[in-house]
């Protein structure tokens, strides 16, 4: 089985890592904390997203839709390689400024996430798919 690495060795998620990363998002920071075989588990209708390009993907067209979503993060609990992130959207939308709460469950290997549940039925996720869509 061949070695998994990071694609830039020496960066491991965590919470405060989590808390700086949403305070001023950069999408190209995003797959020095992700295994190459991620699983995001996204709400719909993204759904499933397999591996670390296509996870920062996800993260790099929500910035672009939306380049001011920020989240803050309220609390959270930590179970082993699992931490559960209770966390607060704000942006701008197509539909103006929003706020709307979720949570990730996050499970770590080595330091790096690979795995991630995100539970959130806001809107936000379909209409940013839409969006996307539309001719320019």
């Amino acid at each position: 089985m061949e070695k998994l690495r990071a694609a830039q060795p020496g960066r491991h998620w965590s919470v405060d890592a989590f808390k700086a990363f949403w305070s001023s998002p950069d999408a190209s920071k995003v797959i020095g904390s992700l295994t190459e075989d991620v699983v995001g588990y996204w709400p719909r209708p993204i759904g499933v997203v397999r591996g670390a390009s296509n996870y920062a993907k996800v993260i790099e067209t929500m910035l672009m839709v939306c380049p001011d979503f920020r989240l803050s993060v309220p609390e959270h609990a930590v179970s082993g390689d699992f931490t559960f992130v209770r966390w607060i959207a704000t942006g701008t939308g197509p539909d103006g400024r929003f706020e709307f709460t979720g949570c990730d469950r996050v499970q770590t290997r080595n330091g790096l996430v690979c795995e991630n549940y995100i539970f959130c039925d806001d809107p936000f996720f379909a209409s940013m798919v839409a969006e996307l869509g539309k001719p320019k």
